[in-house]
């Protein structure tokens, strides 16, 4: 794991260090060539020989968008992105090829979402141009060649983790310069100390409450309420390493300028300028260009005092891993046949991109079960007048919900394997399940003898 995390650390140390230098690069041919040459350098380094894996998925998926029709490119490489994922590179060793190391794992994963949303995103351009014929960037998408799909898939920027960005972003950093008209480094710099702080709480924590302590003898001699209270200090040793992790990518395409927008444009994460007209006209003139405030959202990954402020399970979860969640709300969610099993939907693949791990879909399929439970404190909640003391007791019961949740399903993320995760679950008689069809049990009870509008009157 050490290594591993040197590695990691040391190849986006050399990302961070290479923006200026990229952002330096005027000529879009030259600069999108330096780009997947780098990206291409930085597979090589922590995938070995196995980056044949990511070059193998990258020229299948560039052939399907350069020679599949319309109405089966977007379907095609959707399903070849995670069928190479899931069956071919992730079952290797039942071919008799050793596993391919994590980092190429995190290299396929972001890849995965590139081209699974690509022929998506070159439909909408599409049918985007028939209303605007003069726009110069929906004409760059739905022309999207072979050696295209290598440079967006390739491309330095977010290779190794992330963030997950549209071609339509790619192509504006390739062929703008956005990244001239905002202090690049006083973002990057400010976000660089909060990783060592995080970095320092989450060695801290690790280091007096590893999780693998829940499989000694001596943690199930342990009391019962310490085997319960344990989630939580592990529970901040998974969201220090996780939000490190995710400002570290943030931070490598912020010096290469990648993701730069006016504010102005209403940027939205991993989707780019909600208003991109307005972005467009503002572009065609650098001297206005200069006067208007930019921003990053577009490649923000994490919101942290969103996650830890939320007194709700499902804005946390919004506010996590956001550009993902684009994706899967756009590419998985909306086009998803059947509306009531949509949400289940997107939480079932979202594990199943994670991996095999029985932790992962007990963290992330289990979240599921929980939201009718939250739903109904959530009325009461909302139920109160504002600045009520009833509403503020409502605010702490749910952050409590909220936190105890996320610290007891997380734990198994940090577990994996369904034998760790039995053993812990087991040394605790499975509480939070049993709490969770408690609590929804009396919220049901409590809301039919009550009629929570009345709670509004309450001060």
């Amino acid at each position: 794991m050490l290594i591993n995390d040197i590695i990691y650390v040391s190849v986006l140390l050399g990302c961070i260090g290479f923006g200026p230098i990229f952002r330096g690069v005027k000529n879009p041919n030259t600069k999108k060539w330096i780009s997947t040459a780098v990206g291409i350098f930085v597979a090589i380094i922590v995938s070995g020989w196995h980056v044949a894996h990511p070059i193998l998925t990258t020229i299948i998926n560039a052939t399907i968008i350069s020679i599949a029709p319309r109405r089966t490119r977007h379907i095609a490489t959707f399903f070849f992105s995670f069928f190479y994922l899931l069956v071919i590179f992730r079952l290797t060793e039942y071919y008799g090829v050793p596993s391919p190391p994590t980092h190429t794992n995190l290299i396929l994963m972001i890849m995965t979402l590139r081209y699974g949303g690509l022929g998506y995103e070159i439909n909408a351009a599409e049918d985007e141009l028939k209303n605007e014929l003069e726009n110069k960037n929906y004409k760059g998408i739905i022309k999207v060649g072979f050696l295209d799909v290598v440079h967006y898939g390739f491309s330095y920027m977010g290779v190794l983790t992330g963030p997950y960005y549209r071609y339509r972003t790619y192509w504006d950093c390739i062929n703008r310069n956005n990244g001239d008209y905002i202090n690049c480094w006083d973002i990057t710099a400010y976000k660089l100390k909060l990783i060592i702080l995080l970095s320092i709480l989450y060695l801290s924590a690790d280091y007096y409450y590893p999780a693998s302590y829940v499989m000694t003898e001596e943690f199930l001699k342990r009391s019962f309420l310490y085997r319960v209270w344990y989630v939580y200090p592990a529970l901040t040793t998974f969201r220090m390493r996780i939000y490190a992790g995710m400002l570290f990518s943030e931070c490598a395409c912020q010096m290469a300028g990648m993701g730069a927008y006016p504010a102005s444009t209403d940027n939205r994460s991993g989707h780019g300028p909600k208003n991109y007209k307005a972005f467009m006209e503002i572009a065609a003139d650098p001297e206005k260009l200069k006067k208007e405030p930019m921003d990053f959202k577009t490649i923000t990954n994490i919101n942290i005092w969103g996650v830890e402020s939320s007194y709700s399970v499902r804005v946390a979860i919004k506010n996590w891993n956001t550009t993902v969640q684009y994706w899967m709300a756009n590419y998985v969610y909306k086009t998803f046949p059947y509306k009531s099993l949509r949400a289940p939907a997107v939480f079932v693949l979202c594990s199943i991109w994670h991996g095999y791990a029985l932790g992962y879909y007990v963290a992330i399929v289990s979240t599921v079960f929980f939201l009718p439970v939250e739903h109904i404190y959530i009325e009461f909640y909302n139920s109160c007048s504002e600045g009520s003391f009833a509403k503020q007791l409502w605010w702490g019961i749910l952050y409590c919900m909220r936190f105890t949740c996320m610290a007891y399903l997380s734990f198994a993320m940090l577990l994996l394997t369904h034998d760790k995760i039995f053993t812990y679950y087991n040394s605790v008689y499975w509480i939070g399940h049993v709490l969770a069809v408690f609590l929804y049990l009396l919220g049901v009870a409590f809301k039919s003898h009550s009629n929570p509008k009345k709670m509004s009157k309450v001060e």
